[in-house]
């Protein structure tokens, strides 16, 4: 099994001092897909930006290592710096990484030079190949045009070929496809597997779309109020879910043979994670007395596959 690129351990972050996310663990390995999945407000995005060590989402405590190197024992300029090398970032709208006005050539050829990755004499064979991996064809005609004169697709295409040009281990997607048509959904869908299949870039996605997970990941993680609450392979998490959470939200999604779909009431709690007491016991139809008691756990329940709960597999009220 090839080491891990990425591990985080007990990983706590928020804004100011109070948390958004706590105790999550996980790791990333060359080439894995893992895609983050839950409703707005469950912590997913401050998890991406923790991992990116954004000034704005605050590590409070935990563990973040990259390669061999644990960034607790680095300076914050030598975290960041570190990050910026290693992890790409991918945004729900392309516009919050790029100048609308601006051509791709100028503002790659920035790109590249403050990453130290710039070669005028291979720049544009360099810029070729990457755009040919996402189905860029006329590559000249998209490196010359602005963002603004691309489509919302395209631009994101755009973004996953810098990304290959950085020369990054892990690429972290915030709902990369939500702002999209369902079909340029799918292209850009499977720009990202023939990057991972081209280049071995590792990704994190965050997004809603319980479809594009189970198309894309080779692992599923469930949040809920700042936790990680099911972790597993895509095949058992979205076909055998464990914790009630990760059943409701499959639930709440219409079937394919015209079933309609059950309603999740209420919405996450916003005073962030406890440890005592399961956040999702006011929503949850399987809840009992003891649940107000939980000291949350994830925990292996099955081989590979981690909850905080098993009730979700109980097929029933």
């Amino acid at each position: 099994m090839n080491a891990a690129l990425l591990a985080v351990s007990r990983l706590c972050a928020g804004y100011g001092e109070r948390p958004a996310v706590a105790d999550v663990s996980f790791s990333l390995r060359a080439g894995e897909i893992l895609c983050l999945v839950g409703e707005s407000g469950c912590g997913k995005t401050t998890l991406l930006r923790s991992l990116l060590c954004a000034p704005e989402a605050r590590w409070l405590s935990g563990e973040i290592t990259l390669g061999d190197t644990a960034l607790s024992g680095l300076s914050e300029n030598a975290r960041q710096s570190l990050c910026s090398q290693r992890l790409g970032v991918v945004f729900q709208t392309p516009e919050a990484a790029f100048n609308p006005i601006r051509s791709y050539r100028r503002q790659f050829i920035e790109t590249l030079k403050s990453h130290r990755r710039y070669d005028p004499a291979a720049f544009e064979r360099q810029v070729a190949r990457a755009f040919s991996k996402v189905e860029l064809r006329d590559w000249r005609r998209v490196l010359d045009a602005c963002p603004y004169a691309l489509s919302g697709g395209m631009n994101q295409r755009v973004a996953l070929a810098l990304s290959m040009l950085l020369g990054q281990d892990i690429l972290l997607c915030d709902e990369p496809t939500s702002a999209l048509d369902a079909t340029i959904q799918l292209s850009v869908a499977q720009a990202l597997q023939r990057l991972r299949d081209a280049s071995g870039v590792a990704q994190i996605i965050v997004t809603h779309n319980l479809a594009l997970a189970g198309f894309l990941a080779d692992r599923v993680g469930v949040m809920y109020a700042g936790h990680l609450v099911e972790l597993g392979a895509t095949g058992d998490v979205l076909r055998h879910p464990l914790h009630p959470y990760t059943r409701s939200l499959i639930e709440a999604v219409p079937g394919l043979d015209g079933a309609l779909p059950t309603g999740l009431p209420g919405s996450p709690p916003l005073s962030g994670p406890r440890q005592r007491g399961c956040e999702f016991m006011d929503r949850c139809p399987r809840a009992r007395a003891d649940c107000a008691a939980r000291t949350y756990a994830l925990a292996q329940v099955e081989e590979d596959h981690f909850a905080t709960c098993d009730a979700g597999k109980e097929v029933g009220p």
